[in-house]
Order: C-alpha cells, then structure tokens, then sequence
C-alpha cells in the first residue's frame, strides 16, 4: 500500500507523561444508544472498562478569545454558564492537564454510542452508508455474532378511500413506465431520490395499480436494517397479493439484498417497492429493481390538486349563488398564468409544498385580484405565522395576550425536540422555563410546573403543529411528531428574532443541555444551535460556538463541531465554516485543534476528504492531541460515509510514520472500525478483515497495527478484546477463520506469541466450543519452557 504524498512534519513535541491516563468520560445510559447491537459472544460480554469519574461542579472554561483568525468573531462577553478563561500553551499547561483530560472523550468504546445519537436524531443524513472499495461496494453495521440485531417492523394498511384519490392526483414522473413494468415482472422496485421528489405518492401509486383494494400497506421501523429485517421474516410478513411500501431511509441497499427480497416477493406473490435517498453511486448494478426518482412537472402537480380543490369548494361555496364552474375555471387560468405563481414553482423544494400551495390559491377564490399579491406574501410567511400563532405571539394591531413563559417553554421544546421522546420534551422544557424564571426574578425553579397540566390542551391539535398518529402506528415511547419539520427553523427564528430578552436564557439553555446525560439530548442542542447560526452567524458563534469550542470538555467541543456542520449545510455559509475550522487547527490551543478534529469528520471535511485526512494528519503528528480520540473518530467516520479507499491509505502512512502520536492515533481507528462488519450478509466478517483478505498490502498495514494495538500500554486490553470477538466470530465464517488461523501468528511473534498463548489459553477454557481458538492456539505452538506469563 503507498502512502500519502501529503507533508507529513513531526512536530517534535516531547513524548507525554507515561503516567498521563487514555481515560473516557461517564457514558451514557447504554439502554438508550438506538441502533445494532454489540457482539454477543455468549456469557461474556465486551468490557469497555470504567469510565473516569467526571470532576465535580462546571466543566473547564473557554478562553474570552480564541486564536480562530476570525476577527469579527472575537468577543469580550462573558456567558454566565460559561465564564471566561486565560489560555496556556500546551506545554505550561502540561502539570495541570491531568485531571482535564480525564473529560477529553478519548474513550473509544463511545464511537458506536455518539455515531447511533446522531442517526437517531438525524435531520438532514444518515450515520451508515456504501462504502465502495475499487469498485465494490461495502454494506457497513456493528460486528454481529448470534445477536438478533433486526429492526422491529410495524405494519400499516392504507385507507382506501384515501389512496383512490392520491392515485387519481398522481402525475407521472420520468421513467415511470419502466416502474411499472419492472414492478410487474420483478415483483420489487427501489425508487432513490430526495425528500421531496414524490417517491412515496410514486410508491402507492405503482402498488395500487398491481393490488386490490384495501391490500396496500406501509411497513415501518424507527432503527435501521429495515431492508435486512424484511428479507429474514419475508416469509411471515409478506402475503399474496398485498402491497408493501417500504421507505428505507439512508440505508443503503446491495445487489444480493435486491435479490433475496424479489425472489421472495415472486415466491409469495407479493409486491413491495422500496423509497431510499440519496441515489447510490452503483444505481447501474442494482438494476432492473433500482431506479432515479425525480420530481414530476410542478405546474401539473400544481392544476391537478388546485383543480381537485376548487372543486371541493365550489360544492361548498358559501357566497350567494356559489361558484359556477366558469368562474371556476377562469379564477384557474387566471392564477396558473400568474407570474409570482412562476416564482413560487421555480423555488418549491418539494411536491408537498406544491400541493399546500394549491390549497392556499383555492381559499382565496374570492380574494379580488388586485389584492392577490397579498397571498403570495401569506404563503412565503405561512411557517412564520403558523410559529407565532402557536407562540401565540401577537401580530400587529391585535390585543391577543402571549402566553405565560412556562407554557410558551414547553411548546417551544415540543417543536425543537421533534422526533424526541416526551421525556426528553419535559426535561429540556423544564430547563428553558428554569432559565426565563431565573432571567424575570432570579428564582431558578417556577412555583408551579405547566408540566401537570394537560398536554393536548397546552398543544391542541386544532393548532395544525402536531402530526396525527395515524393507523397501527404507535410510538412507544410517546415521541414529539410536527406535521412539518420545517416549523424547526420558523420556531427558532421567531423565538430568536421576535424576544430579544430570550437570547441570553436560550443560549444558557443550550448550555445546559450540551452537559445533558443524553447523547440524543446533547445533538439535538448542536443542531439547535446550528439552525440559530444559519440566522444569526455572527452573534451565535461570537456568544457560543467559540466559547464551546474552547472548552475543556468533549461534549461542548462536539457540539460546537456539530452547530457549525448544521450551518454548513447553507451554501452561503459553508466556505465560512470551512475557513474557521482550518483557523481553529492552525490555533496552539489544544482545545480549538481537538474542535478542527472532530470537524474534520463531518460533511465539512468529506466536502474535501484529501485535505481532511491531511488535515488530521498534521494536527495527529503533534502532542497536544496524542491524547485525544477526535482524530480516530473523525477517520472512522470519513470511512464509515463512503471514503474507505483514502482512510486505508492515510492510516498506512500513520502507521508507518516516524511518530508515536500517529501510532495512537492509528491504532484507536482500529479498535473503532474493528467493531463494524463487512457487509449485511457477512455481519461476522470485520471490514478491515475483508479488506486485507483481498490486498496484501492491506494485510501488512493490518497486521502492523495489530502488533501496535497489543503491545501499547494504553489499548492493549481493548485491543486483546477485539482480537477475542474477532476469533469468536470466525466460528460462522470460514474464510475468515482461515485467515486468522494464517494471520494471528504472523501477529504475534517474539514476547507477543507468550501473551497470545496466554490469552488464548483463557480463551479457549471460556468458550469450549470456539474452533477457531482452537485452531489458533495450536498454530502459535507450544509454549517454551520457563515461559512467564503475563
């Protein structure tokens, strides 16, 4: 394997104190990490060792001023939560930095934990995806061996009546045809396409046309899997003649799991058409089930439904005399012809919003058309409204009174918390109306929580805010759900624009929750702050981000990385964000360099993954984060989004290179991506496995970091660990037991192979029925005499 030809400078530090501990912080509640399971082994389970206790009271404070080369975001305020701080050079803060790194989130068990919070309380992407390695494309999920990882799948039946009049409204979209026909022949369609381009209307619409009435069915899961869960019961879950709407999500699909679900489709005489996003990269070898789904033309979508709605109000036309079907039509053409009619099409995200807009032009049948202007304004200010009505924030000239602080705190966490448990809603609602008490009349805690009140009184659903739960669909836990994610964003802009007084406890708010037990909480607080930049870049930044970002604790840094990673999704923004995160890892302060590390491992660094890994590679190669785990995690992720070719080569040249911090930093990308499998039908074949049983070259990198893992004093026992999980996994895998029965000893050589002996001993004692420990064991030979075991 060659390596980089990026500058690979050691930055000469010193070695750190041997006595300086690779410790995590406290983990969250583990019953609350979604996604698959851990390797189950049997009787033992994995030891991800004790978590270091947290110090007492608030975490580190951040510098006033960064050394980010962002003058106008420098800033001399003080945040109340957060005070200010003098910033040390690495090398005097070395005698106190002990007990601050015990916070530091080096532990690299909390990958899987932080990666399935993220998936979990996605907004806008998925934490697993294809990784596609010389052309073939790798399917990646937690190692399984004998654990029952599948999502739970829900089923619900569509209402006929509602289904007829989607078909009859459907307008056909490119290659629709093909659809139909390949649904006909192959049982199986997967439609890929973004939010918004119609797939699931598509979707019905192809199954109805294949199925009897009252036989199309929606299938659900809130966790991940659902293709893999669905093709192992497919033949308990499918029945003749139903249709079956399955929308994946970000899950990515492979060829063969196309093959198992359409040969068990035709077998039970079934239908079922699959929606994911975005369109993989291999669409051409997932043919002839897989196909692009692109909008249909916006102005039919726009007649067919504004068509379908004048109609419905002409039969209920209140006005004298009604509505004759020629002013009907005139009132149609008038509208369609209209140029901010154009405007609106031409920035439509999503079919949705077309057929809203449709509905909005049928109330206003009567509006005079000098005075339509005025509907244009309504529709682009309807979320704004809809937000300050559900505030009840009074427009101008009314008398309508503001609901009371705690109140309007609860709703404002309902809309903010969507998709969260309510227990989530309570606890973040009871912490913003702590914070407006404490700004009104410096008492901390209200003298009567709302929270005893009745919720669907305080959220009715007269208020058009709350999704419906609808059908066999039942949230268990009870979850927030929004008829529009986009009330987000509308939310956050009234609350932040419209209360000026709000933004001191709203920040202090969002403080508080990044300390939150919770990892859904605490990314759920970035992603906050990071809508709050996309209106307000310089304050937010200036009053949070920067002092989050500086902090001593690893959950403020990663929030910080994750606000600024929500805010570059705004095209304006982006290169901002870019330039600031190569500022903070040109900063001397660690803080700031381990914020740039974490960045480097989000959509801001796969924009440009060369730079990225060099990047890492530079901010690696230096002391001041030998301790931290930021950079194994930011490389475990640019692998885990589809980068595995430019990941392997980056970690071959850490591995080789003539720098320690590098060797740790390589060896904890392996002790992470060592945990994920190759693929969904070989969910007992480690990835990096499979990627050396296919390249020597890859083979020598891997066995290079193996020997590096088990003779390192800080990870030798995670390490040990893995390499047991691995054994015990190729008892259902016979290439790779083979290739651990070759490998293994090539590992272990010199005073490695009488530890290895060791272990294996133990090993095979535990887990009597385990071949390939046996195997192994035997090939590492007997042991020399005198021999002192570790």
């Amino acid at each position: 394997m060659s390596t980089a030809s990026d500058p690979r400078a050691d930055s000469g530090a010193p070695e750190p104190d041997s006595g300086t501990s690779y410790e995590s912080h406290p983990e969250s509640d583990p019953a609350e990490a979604p996604g698959p399971e851990v390797l189950d082994t049997g009787p033992e389970v994995l030891d991800t060792g004790k978590s270091a206790p947290t110090p007492d009271g608030e975490p580190e404070n951040p510098p006033g001023n960064t050394e980010d080369g962002d003058a106008g975001n420098r800033s001399e305020a003080k945040d109340s939560a957060i005070s200010a701080e003098s910033a040390a050079e690495p090398s005097a803060e070395a005698s106190s930095s002990r007990r601050e790194r015990r916070d530091d989130g080096g532990d690299v068990n909390r990958f899987h934990e932080y990666a399935s919070a993220v998936y979990e309380t996605d907004l806008k992407r998925a934490s697993r995806s294809a990784v596609s390695v010389g052309g073939t494309s790798i399917y990646l999920e937690r190692l399984v061996a004998g654990a029952d990882s599948r999502a739970e799948i829900q089923t619900l039946t569509c209402d006929a009546r509602d289904l007829d009049r989607l078909v009859n409204l459907h307008q056909k979209v490119p290659q629709q045809d093909w659809m139909e026909g390949g649904l006909h022949t192959n049982h199986l369609v997967a439609l890929f396409g973004q939010r918004g381009s119609g797939r699931h209307t598509t979707g019905l619409f192809l199954l109805r046309q294949r199925c009897p009435e009252g036989s199309v069915k929606i299938l659900h899961s809130e966790g991940p899997g659902l293709a893999q869960a669905l093709t192992e019961c497919a033949d308990t879950l499918l029945t003749r003649g139903d249709g079956f709407l399955v929308d994946l999500g970000a899950d990515t699909l492979r060829q063969a799991t196309l093959d198992a679900l359409g040969r068990h489709a035709r077998e039970r005489g079934a239908y079922i058409v699959l929606i994911g996003e975005p369109v993989p990269a291999d669409l051409d070898e997932l043919r002839p089930y897989a196909f692009t789904h692109d909008k249909p033309k916006l102005r039919d979508v726009l007649r067919a439904h504004l068509d379908a709605a004048l109609g419905a109000h002409a039969a209920e036309c209140p006005e004298e005399g009604g509505c004759s079907p020629r002013r009907i039509q005139a009132f149609a053409r008038r509208v369609q012809s209209d140029t901010g009619v154009d405007r609106v099409l031409d920035v439509a995200q999503s079919v949705r919003s077309v057929v809203d807009f449709a509905g909005l032009l049928a109330e206003h049948v009567h509006t005079p058309e000098d005075e339509f202007d005025e509907v244009f304004r309504e529709w682009r200010d309807r979320l704004r409204r809809l937000a300050k009505r559900f505030l009840q924030v009074p427009d101008p000239g009314t008398s309508t009174a503001v609901l009371d602080p705690h109140r309007q705190a609860l709703r404002i966490a309902y809309v903010l918390f969507h998709g969260h448990p309510l227990s989530d809603v309570f606890q973040a609602a009871a912490l913003l109306s702590a914070e407006v008490r404490r700004l009104e009349n410096g008492e901390p805690t209200p003298a009567s929580h709302v929270f005893e009140r009745d919720l669907d009184r305080l959220i009715p659903p007269e208020l058009g805010i709350t999704a419906a739960a609808g059908g066999a669909i039942h949230d268990n836990p009870r979850r927030a759900r929004l008829v529009d994610e986009e009330l987000m964003p509308a939310v956050v802009e009234v609350v932040w624009h419209g209360f000026g007084s709000l933004r001191q406890p709203l920040r202090e708010w969002l403080t508080v929750l990044v300390r939150d037990r919770l990892e859904r909480v605490r990314v759920r607080a970035a992603q906050i702050a990071g809508i709050l930049l996309s209106h307000d870049f310089d304050s937010v930044y200036r009053d949070l981000i920067q002092k989050w970002a500086a902090q001593g604790s690893a959950e403020y840094r990663q929030c910080a990385v994750l606000a600024l990673e929500m805010a570059a999704d705004d095209p304006s923004l982006a290169p901002r964000v870019r330039n600031q995160v190569n500022s903070w890892s040109r900063s001397p302060k660690w803080r700031l360099q381990d914020s740039a590390a974490r960045a480097y491992g989000t959509s801001v660094g796969a924009q440009d993954v060369g730079h990225a890994l060099w990047s890492l590679h530079e901010l690696g190669s230096r002391q001041e984060l030998s301790f931290s785990a930021s950079i194994a995690f930011s490389a475990s992720l640019l692998f885990l989004a589809g980068d595995a070719e430019p990941v392997t080569e980056a970690l071959d040249g850490w591995v080789h290179a003539d720098n320690d911090h590098l060797h740790r930093h390589a060896v904890r990308v392996l002790l992470v991506l060592g945990r994920y499998s190759a693929a969904s039908e070989l969910r007992s074949r480690p990835v990096l496995a499979h990627l050396a049983m296919t390249d020597p070259a890859r083979e020598d990198t891997l066995l290079l970091l193996w020997q590096r893992a088990l003779t390192g004093k800080e990870n030798s026992e995670r390490a040990w660990e893995l390499l047991r999980q691995w054994l015990l996994a190729a008892d259902s895998d016979n290439e790779l037991a083979g290739f651990l029965e070759r490998f293994v000893p090539r590992v272990c050589t010199r005073q490695l192979r009488s530890r290895a002996r060791f272990r294996l001993s133990m090993w095979a004692r535990s887990h009597p029925g385990s071949a390939c420990v046996r195997h192994v064991l035997r090939s590492l030979g007997p042991a020399a005499a005198n021999t002192r075991q570790p």
